[in-house]
């Protein structure tokens, strides 16, 4: 075997020493990886307690302001409606404090478990997310559509092929098909 080694130019252990350095590469590879990954999730951590923080600050700032309009309709005599208000203020504060004592690791954890409990729901969520991201989509098209100078059509029952509803309604009728019944003379 020393034979292949020296055949082909190589010394004997070359190719041990190659693998050793290439392993010692990989794992100095992994070990920064794993730092990088580590560090990305503290930052993410951090950021997500300091929006938290803030939305809970803003949260209870609000709930004040509706506790305000709750005292003005009991003032106006209508003790119904402000019990409702109050209602709202209280978890308005109580979604609040939760973003404010919560870290960014309770947080997700919380949602997690949720998640866990309820993944009925959780599907049911994502669906109606699913379904007006949809709607915002086809609402923005439309917009750039007839920006664009062309006319969009509800009407998909026209004949015209296709059926998705748009056609461009700026092309020269004189170049269009002629119908049927104008070339029969009926």
């Amino acid at each position: 075997m020393t034979s292949v080694h020296r055949e082909a130019g190589q010394e004997p252990g070359l190719t041990e020493k190659a693998s050793a350095s290439v392993q010692d590469a990989a794992s100095t590879a992994q070990e920064k990886a794993g730092e990088l990954k580590e560090r990305g999730q503290h930052r993410l951590a951090d950021q997500l307690d300091e929006r938290s923080t803030q939305a809970g600050t803003q949260a209870r700032t609000m709930a004040q302001a509706v506790r305000q309009s709750s005292e003005q309709l009991r003032q106006e005599g209508k003790d119904t409606p402000a019990r409702l208000v109050e209602q709202a203020a209280d978890r308005i504060e109580s979604l609040g404090s939760y973003l404010e004592a919560k870290g960014g690791s309770e947080m997700l954890r919380d949602v997690e478990d949720f998640a866990r409990r309820r993944p009925w729901f959780v599907a049911g969520i994502g669906l109606a997310a699913g379904l007006a991201a949809s709607r915002f989509l086809k609402a923005s098209s439309e917009r750039r559509y007839e920006s664009s100078g062309r006319t969009y059509s509800r009407d998909t029952g026209n004949g015209r092929a296709g059926g998705d509803g748009f056609y461009d309604t700026n092309t020269d009728p004189a170049s269009a098909p002629i119908s049927r019944e104008l070339q029969s003379g009926d």
